[in-house]
């Protein structure tokens, strides 16, 4: 039985040879036939691209009239677009357009006004035409007050030797810091030497983002102490900032409630200590406020106006809301100029306040 098993499995070896040196004989054969039949020169070519994969490039940064438009779109549909669409009817519905326009956080008597105006010389007009009556009615509310800003204080002049102290002052939440730490950039890249003092000392987490920013832009930082006395370290920054020949002295403050008046009565403490070093220090006070909040926004100012006598305005989030609008209002109510406006969250998305620029963003006509 052994000897049967061997010789099947001897003859099961010879057929596996002979299959594979058969099919291997057919295979070339094959081949063979193939490379005769295939015309000369006809070679395969390896197929090379015309030109090398370009890296597509970054699209070109819009500019600040484009960027500004585009952050006010919200308002301009939610709003201001709205209104000229009430109007294209037979009849303007007044009391749609008043609900439109208190829902955007215009003051009562503004809206008051601006209903008699659209009534009396609105009717049988384009939606155009609509746009330029708004547009002429607020140029008129805001006007006085823009022009009563002197802009050069803002813009770095290299032939002007002079140290500009600057106050900063805001709720919680309005974007204080972070805008500090833009407009010294913007500063600083102007060749303005810059120092920011850090009077936010009972929040090292605040004074630690503010150092980043510093630390970004390349401009100095005067920080203290864990819960120093605030005024005490905007003494120390604007003394430096004299003693040192800095151009620009930015004090950032502690964000609090308007409502607390503890926390009030220890920023004109703040601002009566500055004064001491120079009788113009600060020369300006500046409030920041999120246009987020609307309404609020107005009782916000009222408050820091009554207890610092404000210069100016900084708008930040003017694109996250249909409320921007109400810019319009508080300007007009506390005779205090806008002086810089952000639409955004990159660095150079706060630029300074241009009132034809900002109207005609916001109600939808083209600027120059």
């Amino acid at each position: 039985m052994d000897q049967l098993q061997q010789l099947v499995l001897e003859n099961i070896e010879v057929y596996v040879s002979g299959f594979i040196v058969v099919t291997g004989a057919l295979y070339y054969f094959f081949q063979q036939k193939r490379r005769e039949q295939r015309p000369t020169g006809s070679e395969p070519q390896v197929e090379l691209s015309a030109k090398p994969t370009e890296i597509p490039r970054e699209p070109p940064r819009a500019n600040w009239k484009d960027r500004l438009s585009l952050g006010l779109s919200k308002s301009r549909t939610d709003v201001w677009g709205k209104i000229g669409n009430l109007f294209s009817g037979p009849a303007p519905k007044l009391d749609e357009i008043e609900e439109v326009l208190y829902s955007a956080d215009i003051p009562t008597g503004m809206v008051q006004e601006l209903l008699l105006k659209l009534d009396r010389e609105g009717k049988g007009q384009s939606s155009q035409g609509i746009q330029h009556l708004v547009y002429g009615f607020m140029k008129d509310k805001m006007g006085p007050v823009q022009h009563s800003l002197h802009k050069d204080g803002f813009e770095f002049r290299s032939d002007v030797k002079r140290t500009r102290v600057l106050m900063i002052v805001g709720v919680n939440g309005a974007g204080k810091t972070t805008t500090i730490g833009k407009l010294a950039t913007k500063l600083k890249s102007q060749g303005a030497k810059v120092i920011v003092g850090a009077c936010d000392t009972f929040r090292a987490a605040a004074v630690d983002q503010l150092q980043v920013w510093c630390d970004r832009a390349g401009v100095d930082m005067v920080r203290a102490k864990d819960g120093a006395d605030p005024s005490g370290v905007a003494y120390d920054t604007v003394a430096r900032a004299y003693a040192e020949s800095y151009d620009y002295c930015l004090i950032d403050t502690a964000g609090r409630l308007h409502t607390n008046q503890n926390l009030m009565d220890e920023l004109t403490k703040t601002k009566r200590v500055m004064s001491k070093l120079n009788v113009d220090a600060p020369h300006d006070v500046l409030l920041v406020l999120d246009a987020i909040t609307g309404q609020n926004a107005l009782k916000q100012a009222q408050e820091f106006n009554k207890a610092l006598q404000l210069t100016g305005i900084i708008f930040t989030k003017c694109d996250g809301s249909a409320k921007a609008g109400s810019a319009v209002g508080i300007v007009d109510q506390l005779k205090v100029p806008i002086t810089f406006i952000g639409v955004g969250e990159s660095v150079d998305d706060l630029l300074t306040f241009d009132l034809e620029i900002y109207l005609k963003s916001l109600v939808g006509l083209e600027t120059t």
